[in-house]
């Protein structure tokens, strides 16, 4: 087998479960598998003591003039809806989250939902998957069958990306640069008006994502607190590494710096008609993703849905006072972004590692967009010195140790991002709501050991350990545990594991994660400062940590300080 295709089967099978119909051995018959939803009648499957409903159409396809414009409810179906098969990915180009095989599909806008076989006014726990806003589904990377066992009713969803869900342009309908999170909102709708009917309580509500799907439940409590839609739609949410870019883009700055060049590409930049032009049938998915390229995205703010920024709403005590957070970072968040530099090489039978060379620009690239106008080359430079702070360093705790070869221009660059873009964000934002009076509850996810989730053969061949690394607690909650045996974890991490979906269900039906059996109390952090560490080797209320020692672990107060290049 070929490493692209071990990769492809690692990321497309073995990150989840595949989403398969039930055994033959099922007492289907002893179970209603139909409901009744808005649009009509849907029939799921029976698996293992839930069921399964993939793929229901929550808006109508946007295509046609629905392209570059809000969301609208889907259509209503005649006959019974068989709900047995995840719906299309949104459009998205080939990359190690997705087994480098394009989507090009734009009838996206489907969900999915997970329910006990039998229950009524459950909690809800609706998941905004990531993937820096150009790539993702709600669909098989994702098994929530252990949440649902305990008595949890889950949605996943799928959003558009990239240009198709992101772009601002001058000239479209309002919310553009916002329409995935329009295509979210609606969703969340969908799920106020239906998921009675799957046994779950429209009254309780838990929203949770990861990443860009973090990111988006802070973008969705502004809109709640700003009441442009989301009010009234969730009642709790988690944000699972979410914390970064929360200035996110002014509506201006985007239709001139991002928009523009795009229309350009795609050849409308003289139309008349901008809107028009780029429903242009001619203008097909696969032309808007080679338009896309290499640009990331980020939701704009100034208008629609978001009159102003996540940031804007921190600092103005804007974000609604009665909806619990808990909120959290892993230990080695930026090492996951330079692992799929390597296993993307890897795949193409080469080595692509930080060099020495290399490593002062591609500081400075990640540093670029920071208004503060840092010294790249002076930060480049502190984390390159193993001498901590007690002994007259600058940085608290050094990115590697004495012992580090070559690698140590990748552990660098990977611990100035996971500090600067995720860490230390995150610790001001659990400070600022706590300051607001949200109940808010805040984790480290610590397990530097976490199973990969490039397989045995690609993380063999890195040039450093992944340790706790962006997205790899989603497994711990998100998985089967079947699963994460696959993939080596163990006894510990499995138990762990557990402990993690009591935390995240006890948060989604009270509002506080704190186990139900008393063998952790976990505070909110006004009242204690404190967070609860995930690690295996220590469970319960000793793996309380003070926010200090996360602080000190990511050099916050180097970065509350950087060095600044000189006016």
């Amino acid at each position: 087998m070929s490493l692209s295709t071990a990769l492809a089967a690692t990321l497309l099978a073995g990150c989840g479960g595949g989403g398969g119909s039930g055994s033959d051995d099922d007492p289907i018959g002893s179970v209603d598998t139909e409901v009744t939803v808005s649009q009509g009648a849907v029939n799921g499957t029976l698996e293992s003591g839930m069921i399964a409903f993939r793929g229901i159409p929550y808006a109508k396809p946007p295509v046609g003039n629905l392209r570059f414009a809000p969301p609208e409810p889907a259509n209503a179906w005649d006959g019974v809806l068989e709900a047995d098969a995840f719906g299309n990915s949104c459009p998205q180009s080939g990359s190690a989250f997705n087994g480098f095989q394009d989507s090009l599909d734009e009838d996206c806008l489907f969900l999915n939902v997970y329910t006990p076989e039998r229950g009524s006014d459950l909690p809800v726990m609706v998941w905004i998957h990531g993937g820096a806003f150009i790539t993702g589904s709600g669909g098989s990377s994702y098994e929530p069958s252990r949440l649902v066992a305990e008595d949890v009713v889950v949605v996943t969803m799928n959003y558009r990306l990239g240009i198709l869900g992101f772009l601002p342009v001058d000239g479209l309908p309002e919310g553009s640069g916002q329409y995935g999170l329009m295509d979210q909102q609606l969703a969340l709708q969908w799920v106020q008006d239906n998921i009675e009917a799957f046994g779950g309580n429209p009254d309780n509500v838990t929203i949770f994502g990861e990443s860009a799907g973090g990111h988006s439940v802070l973008s969705q409590l502004v809109s709640a607190g700003a009441g442009t839609g989301s009010e009234g739609l969730f009642h709790k949410a988690i944000v699972q590494s979410g914390a970064y870019q929360p200035t996110q883009i002014p509506q201006a700055f985007g239709e001139a710096n991002i928009g523009d060049p795009v229309i350009a590409a795609l050849g409308c930049d003289d139309s008349p008609d901008v809107a028009a032009c780029l429903r242009d049938g001619s203008i097909d998915a696969s032309a808007i993703l080679d338009a896309q390229g290499d640009l990331w995205f980020n939701p704009t703010y100034g208008e629609g849905m978001l009159p102003y920024s996540i940031q804007d709403a921190l600092d103005n005590d804007a974000f609604p006072q009665t909806i619990p957070v808990m909120t959290g970072n892993n230990l080695n968040e930026g090492r996951l972004f330079l692992a799929l530099d390597e296993v993307s090489a890897l795949v193409a039978g080469s080595m692509d590692t930080v060099t020495e060379a290399e490593y002062g620009t591609e500081v400075a690239t990640l540093l670029a967009s920071d208004p503060r106008g840092l010294d790249a080359a002076r930060i480049a430079e502190d984390y390159l010195d193993t001498t901590p702070a007690s002994s007259g360093g600058e940085l608290i705790t050094p990115a590697f140790d004495d012992s580090a070869g070559d690698e140590k221009y990748t552990l660098a660059l990977a611990s100035i991002q996971t500090s600067w873009r995720f860490a230390c964000n995150q610790f001001d934002q659990i400070e600022s709501l706590s300051d607001q009076g949200v109940s808010a509850f805040g984790y480290w996810f610590t397990d530097q050991d976490a199973p990969s989730l490039f397989g045995p053969e690609l993380t063999a061949g890195l040039s450093f350990d992944l340790g706790a690394a962006h997205a790899l607690e989603i497994q711990y909650v998100l998985n089967s545990e079947d699963t994460m045996r696959a993939r080596d974890a163990t006894d510990a991490q499995i138990a762990l594991s557990e402990q993690m979906i009591q935390y995240w269900v006890q948060f989604a039906r009270n509002g506080d994660p704190s186990a139900s059996d008393g063998t952790a109390t976990w505070p909110t952090f006004g009242t204690s400062g404190e967070l609860m560490a995930l690690e295996p080797s220590t469970l319960g209320n000793d793996a309380l940590v003070n926010a200090s020692a996360a602080q000190d672990a990511h050099n916050c107060d180097y970065w509350d300080n950087p060095p600044i290049v000189a006016p």
